[in-house]
């Protein structure tokens, strides 16, 4: 026996760390990037084996090639284009006049002598491609799939095909663009087909291989010819999750460590924001880190599928009963989401408790200090102002009060367990339709906040979320907590400096990115007359709305309220590695001096934070009053600018 181990453990040791890890068919490559040609031989550990191989993506079969000797893979881009070639994904497809960039997909499997057969392993190789020159430092995600599921007439789910002639016979007038429907408006279970997905990482290396199921994702998006892609892991497909950092440093919602694993994630094409600066959504979530509520982490790729060029997206943390479940630690099965009023997880009896919670806040006085305690109990009601005054500041158009493009979650039985208390909670999704998309950016000064103060939500559908909004600004103490989140997300979350520094880091990838999906996919505007500016120009016209609103919001806020122009809050930390403030709901940037704007109205709230191994010793203030100059938590009342220093030693 101790032979036997020493002589397996000697082969381990010679086979590549490829075969180790799919088994007992390999490659002697690793997927990756090569300057050179190479001769790609597949290899098993069984010399009786016969080895089956496809090279455009799909899974090999019985009557695939059988492998007979090396394969010499060499640059491909200057091949005639093929999913590039097709047509039929959009009503006024761009159609590409270059040679797209193209890998080598392949998938191999064995079949032994007694008849069984190995697991398909795949690998995507890359021969004479500049990874750092074309994409810099971002991943690259290779998907092979079956060309039929994807692009066939019937049932293939990227294209127009079956149903939009069938949709399109019935139609009795003109109709734009974007209300197209098609085989890629097609939800469902029915409309997921199989995809292995390979991620191969920033320095070119792979980092996972991974069966999932593959669905089109998005409203009107779905209409263009670059569609975003909802990539899901199941158990029928091997791994129920993803066990992968597919996003780096992505903290838990409920700040308890990592995010470790995925049921679902989404390639996204960038939404409204297609085919403007692709990056407002990413920059919103973000820079809404760390409010009331869950944002999605976010993260930009370029796609190849079945070795051809597919594009810039963004990966993008997808909801879902286990996305709450690896944020929040709630177990999947007791999550409820309702997503635009109807439910998206869960039991469809789950709805009766959003409409309970709704008719409540909706019907009843919320004045009535007993009616809105009760209220706090069913809705996260600091969580809500804050996610409300999110959107009114970006001035997202298709959110909220659109009653579009919003979601909530509770856990469905109550319990003593951490965010199993009832309370409804917001997540954030989609919110690029928003700081003048559409126009030059200097729409900065429009005043969304006056209808939704005032709207009493009578006019519209019901269970619109403007109704519940309306009811709890009746209260002083909700209004109090939306005012001051309106300050706050203008103070710190959107502060001029913090967004500055979050595009010029997000600006250069977006730009080089994007360059080359306007050629592939276009519009035709774009790729061949606007090229070189067309981007820059978007980039710059969203600074110039953020810039404008931040500098111009206290002013609006003042109008619009009728108190008088908020003065400035400047506190300081003797120093800053010894420990942060938070003010009001909102933990401060780690620097020695913060600067707000806020009303005199409200008494600001401060908390130290001491740093691990250090102590708070008090409260220093100057031009105010403090409730209390040695506590950790105080309340600052003042009239006119203040300053107020946290001591830490």
């Amino acid at each position: 026996m101790r032979k036997l181990l020493l002589s397996l453990l000697f082969i381990c040791l010679l086979l590549p760390a490829a075969a180790l890890a799919e088994g007992n068919v390999y490659f002697s490559h690793e997927s990756g990037f090569y300057d050179d040609a190479i001769d790609l031989e597949i290899l098993c550990d069984d010399p009786e084996a016969l080895i089956y191989y496809t090279l455009d993506g799909t899974a090999p079969t019985l009557d695939s090639v059988i492998f007979d000797g090396a394969l010499t893979l060499e640059d491909r881009t200057q091949e005639p284009n093929d999913l590039a070639a097709l047509i039929g994904f959009s009503r006024n497809q761009f159609k590409t006049e270059v040679n797209v960039t193209k890998a080598h997909v392949i998938r191999a499997m064995a079949e032994y002598e007694d008849g069984s057969l190995s697991e398909i392993i795949s690998g995507t190789f890359f021969v004479g491609v500049d990874r750092e020159e074309l994409y810099g430092d971002v991943p690259v995600i290779s998907l092979m799939t079956d060309r039929e599921g994807f692009f066939g007439y019937e049932n293939g789910i990227y294209t127009m095909g079956a149903h939009f002639d069938e949709w399109n016979s019935q139609q009795l007038g003109n109709y734009e663009d974007w209300q197209v429907q098609g085989n890629f408006s097609q939800k469902g279970r029915d409309w997921e087909r199989p995809v292995t997905v390979q991620f191969l990482t920033a320095d070119g290396s792979e980092g996972f291989t991974q069966d999932m199921g593959v669905r089109i994702k998005g409203g009107v998006s779905r209409s263009f010819a670059q569609k975003s892609l909802r990539l899901i892991a199941r158990a029928d497909y091997g791994e129920k999750n993803l066990t992968y950092p597919v996003f780096e440093n992505n903290l838990r919602a409920d700040g308890n460590g990592m995010v470790e694993k995925y049921k679902s994630i989404t390639l996204r094409n960038g939404g409204n924001d297609t085919e403007t600066t692709r990056l407002r959504d990413p920059l919103f979530q973000s820079l809404a880190e760390g409010m009331g509520f869950m944002v999605q982490a976010t993260r930009p790729c370029v796609v190849f599928l079945n070795g051809e060029y597919w594009g810039m997206y963004t990966i993008t943390e997808e909801y879902s009963d286990s996305a709450v479940q690896n944020n929040y630690g709630v177990d999947d099965k007791n999550v409820i989401i309702i997503k635009n009023g109807r439910v998206e997880d869960g039991e469809e009896s789950d709805i009766e408790l959003y409409e309970q919670m709704f008719d409540f806040i909706a019907e009843n006085d919320m004045t009535d200090p007993a009616n809105y305690k009760q209220a706090s109990a069913l809705l996260d009601l600091p969580g809500f102002a804050q996610y409300c005054a999110f959107h009114l500041y970006i001035n997202n158009e298709d959110g909220i009060f659109e009653n579009n493009n919003w979601m909530i979650w509770r856990a469905r039985e109550t319990s003593d367990e951490p965010y199993c208390d009832g309370q409804w909670r917001f997540l954030l999704f989609d919110t690029e339709h928003s700081a003048d998309i559409w126009g030059d950016g200097r729409s900065f000064v429009t005043d969304n906040i006056t209808p939704v103060i005032t709207d009493n939500g009578a006019e519209h559908e019901d269970r619109h979320p403007q109704k519940i909004f309306y009811s709890l600004y009746q209260n002083e103490d909700f209004r109090r907590e939306f005012i001051t989140a309106l300050s706050d997300v203008r103070n710190v979350y959107f502060h001029t400096d913090r967004v500055e520094e979050t595009l010029a880091d997000m600006k250069p990838i977006y730009v080089k990115l994007m360059r080359d999906t306007y050629l592939r996919f276009g519009p035709e505007w774009i790729a061949r007359w606007n090229l070189d500016n067309y981007q820059k120009d978007k980039l710059e016209q969203l600074a110039t709305y953020l810039r404008g609103r931040y500098d111009r919001f206290p002013w609006m806020l003042k109008k619009v309220i009728g108190y008088e122009y908020p003065v400035e809050a400047t506190i300081t930390i003797n120093d800053p590695s010894l420990g942060q403030v938070q003010v009001n709901r909102t933990l401060l940037p780690a620097a020695e001096s913060y600067t707000g704007l806020y009303f005199t109205e409200y008494d600001l709230a401060l908390t130290a934070i001491p740093a691990e191994g250090h102590t708070f010793k008090g409260w220093q203030v100057t031009d105010a009053t403090l409730s209390d100059e040695t506590a950790a938590s105080t309340s600052v009342s003042f009239q006119k600018d203040f300053t107020v220093q946290a001591v830490f030693e």
